[in-house]
């Protein structure tokens, strides 16, 4: 039986807040030149070599470093990747709310694959997340382009995500090491295969001056922001039941989409409010029913084993 720790919810409650302002950091690297797809790649590739040191001892004590879990690494990070290229591709709102959108596309694994029954409380999560995608998309059907490479990206994450997100909950226990370590190893793999794709320009790298200008700030987000929030939410998923998880992990979006609204200096209009309203609402109304009625995934789903 695990022991019961302090304020676990507390620390998932805050990563999780930290996690929906990471835009901000972003947005600020690209304004100081660092082009979105090397502003992607940094944010894998510092905090991989911040943890390289601590994985190269664990590798000599024999322990496991979690590179063997590459299919959860590959998914969430692929996901992760094509969510923070939205981000400078798009407006901010429009992004996290398609990226939030992912009960959807959970309600469908779940019926579609898992065989779950397709129940009121899903066919109201799907209808909402639906709606709130169809709002925000419809934000700027007066342009010229109402979609955007930037939204198909985020869609796209919110869609491999969900079956991340259920990789996770059928793996079999790791360390937070192993989970944080194969996240950004597996991430920058994947962001580094987006980059050679005809997806975007690959602008030219940063030169040796913007390096040596912007890596004590990316050193200093790698360790002080990216590490600690995503240990912090593998570390509290541990000890929070699935249903509150799920409502906490919810702030994410709610402060993301809020933050945009107040700070990102786009257009945040009624469309985009009743598209944050519909997908947050969707979320809680997802885990707060996975919370009456969880049913184990590796009962509904054949495990999957990484190391295989």
């Amino acid at each position: 039986m695990k022991r019961k720790l302090p304020y676990p919810e507390l620390v998932v409650a805050v990563a999780s807040a930290a996690w929906g302002l990471f835009w901000i950091p972003l947005r600020v690297f690209q304004s100081q030149g660092l082009a979105p797809t090397w502003a992607t790649l940094a944010q894998f590739l510092t905090p991989l070599l911040a943890l390289t040191p601590v994985a190269a001892y664990r590798l000599a004590r024999r322990l496991p470093t979690g590179a063997k879990q590459y299919q959860t690494g590959l998914l969430i990070g692929t996901a992760v990747a094509l969510y923070l290229e939205s981000l400078l591709l798009t407006e901010v709102a429009r992004s996290l709310i398609l990226f939030y959108a992912m009960p959807a596309w959970g309600t469908l694994i779940e019926v579609g694959l898992m065989r779950r029954p397709f129940t009121k409380r899903r066919a109201v999560s799907l209808l909402l997340s639906l709606s709130g995608m169809l709002a925000i998309l419809a934000s700027s059907a007066g342009s010229s382009a109402s979609v955007n490479l930037g939204d198909l990206l985020a869609l796209a994450a919110g869609i491999i995500f969900s079956f991340g997100a259920m990789r996770v909950r059928q793996a079999p226990e790791t360390s937070v090491f192993e989970q944080v370590f194969a996240f950004f190893l597996y991430g920058f793999c994947a962001a580094s295969v987006l980059a050679l794709l005809p997806l975007t320009t690959l602008d030219q790298p940063p030169d040796t001056r913007q390096i040596i200008s912007l890596a004590p700030w990316l050193l200093l987000v790698a360790v002080c922001f990216l590490i600690p929030v995503m240990a912090g939410i593998y570390w509290g998923s541990r000890y929070v039941d699935p249903g509150r998880l799920g409502i906490l992990l919810q702030i994410e979006a709610v402060i993301g989409i809020a933050s945009a609204a107040l700070f990102s200096g786009e257009a945040f209009g009624l469309l985009h409010a009743l598209g944050a309203a519909a997908v947050v609402g969707a979320g809680v109304i997802e885990v707060a029913g996975n919370r009456q009625g969880h049913i184990r995934a590796e009962e509904a789903w054949p495990p999957l084993n990484d190391a295989a």
